[in-house]
């Protein structure tokens, strides 16, 4: 004997429709008079956009939505993951004039990322010329070890600027 997948549902009653227990009934019918009642019926927040009143509330809570700030802490995020991968790769390098550098700050131009490295210790003379050219010559190597660290579709392109020796960062 065959059971019905229906079994246990079948004595419920649900409210509004009318012979319910036997499975077989009809929905009351709801009167066209008491529907264009609730219609007419004006309300305060009738007319407005709901994705506006959300926006609304949502500034009210003090939630911020992911926009600007969102991608202002994911460039900054992206930066400082820039730069901690390049400076291990400078300090793991076979070059002892990379091993002299020390990464002050990665930010955004253009398309490019412009890394600025100053000397580890301000007292010995750097050649900044030399230092140049050392990073030209493992420019590559410095941007799969970029590409390896993060967490993007494309490493980005890098670009180097060697300061010398007691240069200070200025903030804005």
């Amino acid at each position: 004997m065959k059971q019905d997948i229906f079994a246990d549902v079948k004595g419920l009653s649900v409210p509004g429709i009318k012979g319910s227990a036997s499975g077989r009934g009809r929905r009351s019918k709801v009167s066209v008079q008491k529907i264009r009642e609730l219609v007419a019926e004006l309300r305060p927040d009738d007319g407005l956009d709901p994705r506006e009143e959300a926006k609304r509330r949502r500034h009210v809570q003090g939630d911020h939505p992911l926009g600007h700030a969102h991608g202002v802490h994911k460039q900054e995020q992206l930066l400082s993951e820039v730069s901690i991968a390049i400076q291990s790769a400078l300090e793991t390098a076979a070059t002892p004039i990379l091993n002299s550098l020390s990464v002050q700050g990665v930010g955004k131009q253009g398309g490019s990322l412009v890394v600025v490295l100053t000397p580890r210790n301000a007292d010995e003379a750097l050649d900044v010329v030399e230092a140049t050219r050392a990073l030209e010559k493992a420019a590559s190597m410095l941007s799969r070890e970029v590409a390896a660290s993060i967490t993007r579709k494309e490493a980005p392109h890098l670009r180097f600027v060697v300061l010398p020796a007691g240069s200070e960062k200025i903030d804005e």
